[in-house]
């Protein structure tokens, strides 16, 4: 019984931690967002409407969904909304 309850006590640590990176992490992406500026290169964010709280900057993807199809791609994105 007493492995059970170590067993639990450590779930509900790792829980407790889980849940403040996972708020720490979401105020980050927030404050980048807020900003509307990629933090790797410069360019602006974009929502993505296929999924709720889904930003990319605006050169991610094939040159043909790129803003500037002659900058070098970039491949930031984040979710804001979990």
């Amino acid at each position: 019984m007493e492995k059970q309850l170590s067993k639990r006590a450590a779930n509900k640590i790792a829980r407790e931690k889980y849940a403040v990176e996972r708020a720490a992490r979401y105020a980050e992406v927030s404050k980048i967002v807020q900003t509307g500026k990629c933090p790797d290169c410069g360019g602006q964010l974009k929502r993505n409407l296929s999924l709720t709280g889904w930003w990319q900057c605006e050169q991610l993807g094939a040159v043909g969904f790129r803003k500037d199809p002659n900058a070098p791609s970039c491949g930031f994105q984040v979710f804001t909304e979990h």
